[in-house]
């Protein structure tokens, strides 16, 4: 926004150098972008923050100068004239809403002509093209106020005057003289017969004010900030009214910029008032009101600010400010400050004309928490553990498409309201689709050894409606071997977090073939499995995905603390048995009868598997090696045959189990 120094000197005597001002008023955050000298004035471009629509006044800007300079300023309210009342037209509301208060002055026998020297440099020099003297008083007006104003030739109006939505295809020709086609999403202006305005964007050519121009009405109106934004992009404008009524436009001062712009009108232009018509809610004005504590005040901004001084800053930027008990002060917020709610609103306020250069920096304290975010460094031992065994860590978005979702079995997934993107309109109830995607992402680009993971929240409903929680994925995409390696990954990190009791069971999954669930002390903590052919090929899957979810909070619920014991100074000796398991036994349950008895053994792992003619019907065959060890000793050979031979009998003995 432009504005000018003389302008702004109608409210507030300036004594101080230009370039000061400038430093001034960009200190209190109203920053000046650029300022040159233009003929005897000042003009200066001040960037406008979407919350201070105040500011697109002169007013406005002269409270924040007054109060920089530790000034009051003094405004002069125009006489407001109500007398006679307009009785040859009546004003329509068509929706209160829209338009919740709408004023309208007449004034005949005007005579219309070039503005004088100084109302042309006012407008002019805040980046408005001087047009005639009628125009000129109205974006004057505006301009000081903040109020927009339209002047309207009278005698093109026909009939009454009607605020409501446009019809479908009806034609409308601004000023600017350009045709456009309108559409219910735009709210006009109009008489018995046809639109003469785009409400609070711009006026039409058929009312427009020339020369000829005898009889005006003068329109002041309150409009819906998000109507005339819809309105101005579905016509294609953008006006100096528009930005003003996108932004708000206070309605406290809308009698006083229309009741001034009538009485210079009357000075300037002659003429006659002949009435004054009101339609819509009657305006009502309310500050509001806190309590200020001084010493509330100076703990939240760090420094002593003392107590004439709150007083003189908040009074100068309009607040009306009361003694209130020992260091206590009675606020007023000023209805025009819609920025303004809380507490925290007025200690900004204070500060930033106090001057943030007198806030001394400090380094803040940090208090230490009184218990560690278990869940977090759980979840970084975990990432860490995994990057170990060679894994690599991918982030995905958590919002993903419905629809892909749908394909992987998820139905009743939470969906976003406004999506930005229709591919990330729900939140994830899986890592599985992020996984797929950055695997297909990957061996689109000839990329081999893709084992990753991933950390991350999954979104799903409970009873008390929306939960999230956080879960491990593992993918792997390799043609063999890619089951036992995710499994075999599962079991480190079960042992890593000390978890001993847990089982894995068969499962039929949607999406998935070769399924296995894993429970940890009877609790469902997540599941194994092969991504099937047919999923696979929905999302252009080249390789077989072996895929694993886990329920982080369970996972970290069962670990316990771990106990390191010394690593034994004795050599390990071995064992082979050469077992046949049928299909209907777990390699668990030949464990478990090892395990009854673990005197010295240490260790334990397959060497070799066979399939052969002389293997009786549904068994498999393997080696496993048994390592024994003492940590006192070393082992005879006697004592290792002896508990070897023991394990032997014992599985020979277990049905579905055969010595080979």
């Amino acid at each position: 926004m432009r504005f000018s120094l003389n302008f702004l000197k109608e409210f507030l005597k300036v004594d101080i150098k230009t370039d000061k001002l400038v430093s001034l008023l960009t200190m209190a955050g109203l920053e000046v972008e650029h300022f040159e000298a233009v003929g005897s004035d000042w003009v200066f471009d001040v960037e406008i923050t979407s919350n201070r629509y105040d500011w697109l006044s002169i007013l406005g800007i002269a409270r924040e100068a007054a109060a920089s300079l530790g000034k009051e300023i003094e405004v002069k309210y125009p006489k407001v004239t109500k007398t006679p009342l307009l009785k040859t037209r009546t004003i329509k509301i068509e929706s209160l809403k829209d338009c919740p208060t709408y004023v309208a002055r007449v004034i005949r026998g005007i005579k219309v002509s070039p503005s004088d020297t100084t109302l042309k440099e006012r407008v002019v020099n805040c980046n408005i093209n001087a047009i005639n003297n009628v125009v000129d008083i109205t974006n004057y007006c505006m301009l000081k106020w903040g109020n927009p104003l339209h002047a309207f030739d009278e005698d093109k109006i026909e009939g009454d005057i009607y605020i409501r939505r446009a019809r479908q295809g009806e034609k409308f020709i601004g000023i600017d003289e350009k045709e456009r086609e309108l559409c219910p999403e735009n709210l006009v202006i109009a008489d018995d017969k046809k639109v003469i305005a785009l409400a609070g964007v711009m006026g039409a050519k058929n009312t427009e004010v020339t020369e000829s121009t005898k009889h005006i009405l003068l329109e002041a109106a309150i409009f819906s900030p998000i109507v005339v934004r819809h309105s101005r992009r579905a016509a294609g404008l953008d006006t100096d009214s528009s930005y003003r009524f996108e932004r708000q436009v206070f309605a406290g001062y809308l009698e006083y910029a229309s009741s001034e712009a009538a009485n210079l009108i009357l000075e300037k232009c002659k003429g006659a008032f002949y009435g004054y018509a009101f339609s819509g809610k009657a305006i009502l004005i309310k500050d509001k009101n806190l309590t200020l504590k001084l010493k509330e005040l100076n703990e939240y901004l760090g420094i002593e600010v003392p107590k004439s001084k709150v007083k003189g800053i908040l009074s100068s930027l309009g607040f009306k400010v009361k003694e209130s008990g020992k260091g206590a002060l009675s606020i007023s917020i000023p209805a025009f400050r819609l920025d303004v709610n809380e507490l925290v609103d007025i200690y900004e306020e204070i500060s930033r004309i106090y001057g943030y250069d007198k806030i001394e920096p400090q380094i803040p304290q940090i208090a230490r928490p009184l218990a560690k975010n278990e869940i977090y460094d759980f979840k970084n031992k975990i990432r860490n553990y995994l990057v170990q065994l060679g894994l690599k860590e991918i982030i995905t978005y958590s919002m993903e498409s419905d629809e892909a979702l749908k394909a992987l079995g998820y139905d009743n997934v939470i969906k976003i309201v406004n999506p930005l993107r229709k591919q990330e309109n729900a939140l994830r109830p899986t890592l599985l689709l992020g996984m797929i995607e950055a695997i297909t992402y990957n061996l689109n680009r000839m990329r081999q050894g893709m084992r990753f993971f991933e950390l991350a929240n999954v979104y799903g409903r409970d009873k008390d409606g929306f939960c999230e929680s956080p879960a491990l994925s593992i993918g792997v995409a390799e043609e063999e071997g890619g089951f036992f390696y995710v499994k075999g990954a599962l079991l480190e990190l079960l042992k890593n977090s000390n978890i001993t009791e847990f089982s894995f069971e068969e499962k039929s999954l949607v999406s998935f073939t070769n399924a296995l669930e894993l429970f940890i002390n009877n609790k469902y903590a997540g599941f194994i499995g092969k991504l099937d052919n047919e999923t696979a090929d929905k999302f252009n899957l080249k390789k077989d995905l072996f895929f694993a979810q886990l329920d982080v909070n369970i996972l970290q619920s069962e670990s316990k603390f771990k106990v390191y014991s010394p690593i034994s100074q004795y050599p390990a000796i071995w064992r082979d048995i050469s077992i046949a398991l049928h299909k209907n036994k777990k390699f668990s349950d030949v464990l478990k009868v090892i395990n009854e008895k673990k005197e010295f053994i240490s260790d334990y792992q397959i060497v070799d598997t066979y399939k052969g003619k002389d293997l009786p019907e549904d068994f498999a065959a393997f080696s496993l090696r048994i390592f024994y060890q003492s940590a006192e000793r070393t082992l005879l050979s006697e004592e290792v045959d002896k508990i070897h031979n023991d394990i032997r009998k014992r599985l020979e003995q277990t049905e579905g189990i055969k010595l080979r």
